[in-house]
């Protein structure tokens, strides 16, 4: 996952044809969509309101945020969003392991 994340997060400096970028969004979506129900269950589990409760709340939003965004059609956008959408799965990867 670690090269994924890489990856999507260096689209800019070298723009990645249009097949990659959808390929990168689809795989970091996926990837998303499966720390998404541990990072929810700590969130659940945590003192409501509590520091951790709002850290993991806002990591979250951020990703669900992110889910409902569309790959743009232009290579810049394309990798800025592919960028973006490494940047809230790395959070979630940090989250699940109890690291906000």
């Amino acid at each position: 996952m670690q090269h994924l994340i890489t990856e999507a997060l260096s689209a800019t400096g070298t723009l990645p044809r249009p097949t990659r970028l959808a390929e990168l969004d689809g795989q970091l979506r996926t990837e998303i969509l499966r720390l998404i129900p541990a990072v929810q269950k700590r969130a659940d589990d945590a003192e409501h309101r509590s520091p951790e409760w709002y850290a993991l709340d806002r990591v979250l939003d951020r990703a669900h945020d992110m889910l409902r965004v569309r790959l743009p059609s232009t290579p810049l956008a394309g990798s800025i969003h592919v960028g973006e959408l490494a940047r809230r799965l790395y959070a979630l990867q940090q989250s699940e392991g109890g690291q906000q």
